[in-house]
């Protein structure tokens, strides 16, 4: 807010305006007047076009504090570390919560659409985690048919040669084969655990298990047979 402050301040500067002009037009333009039949103003993906200009007014208050300050050569690698440190802080903190600690809450959400977008968004992240977090040991098998997309770019950044079976029908498909080294684990997605019994039969001694979001809400059910 400081910088857009500046930036309005000093709006005669063509470099003023023109940031303004690139950065105020994409948010009324995209964000606002641009219109989909699956959502609804603001359309915050729209927003993108305009990160150029959140960047440079974030950095004018501080290039502005830079430039009015004097100070000795030997102090200036001071202030220059204590800049990367705190760059680097940013950078830890934003990595964490991208892949341990972001979640979507549908709840907050007034929209119906966006609600049911979210869910998808929460219910992927999870799975992802989840899987992710079993390692390549493991085959990952989805029994029944699960009613949310699968992203496989997501978990490709959490995990690597991991095979994934979207779609296992006990009653007319063959029980899949154990493979030597290869653990199995098989999802129930709501509406699929009536085949949870027939899995622990075929294989005994695994061990049951749920998944739950970080809000709490039930997610899927887990049979995870050891290698």
């Amino acid at each position: 807010m400081l910088g857009v402050a500046l930036l309005i301040w000093q709006w005669r500067h063509p470099a003023a305006f023109l940031m303004l002009l690139s950065g105020i037009g994409v948010l009324f333009v995209g964000g606002t007047l641009v219109l989909y039949p699956n959502s609804s103003p603001p359309m915050l993906a729209h927003w993108t076009p305009a990160f150029p200009a959140f960047y440079a007014a974030i950095a004018i208050p501080i290039g502005a504090w830079a430039a009015s300050a004097r100070v000795a050569p030997q102090q200036r690698w001071i202030r220059i570390g204590v800049v990367a440190a705190g760059l680097l802080v940013l950078g830890y903190a934003n990595i964490r919560f991208y892949f341990f600690n972001y979640h979507a809450d549908p709840d907050n959400l007034k929209n119906d659409r966006y609600k049911r977008s979210q869910t998808l968004y929460d219910i992927q992240t999870v799975q992802s985690r989840y899987i992710g977090a079993l390692g390549n040991a493991y085959r990952v098998i989805v029994v029944g048919k699960s009613p949310y997309p699968y992203d496989p770019e997501i978990t490709r950044y959490l995990v690597q040669g991991q095979e994934y079976v979207p779609t296992y029908d006990p009653q007319t498909q063959s029980a899949p084969a154990r493979v030597a080294g290869k653990g199995l684990t098989f999802l129930f997605f709501p509406g699929n655990e009536q085949y949870e019994h027939s899995i622990r039969e075929q294989y005994p001694g695994g061990t049951p298990g749920e998944v739950r979001n970080q809000m709490g809400r039930h997610l899927f059910h887990t049979y995870v047979v050891a290698p």
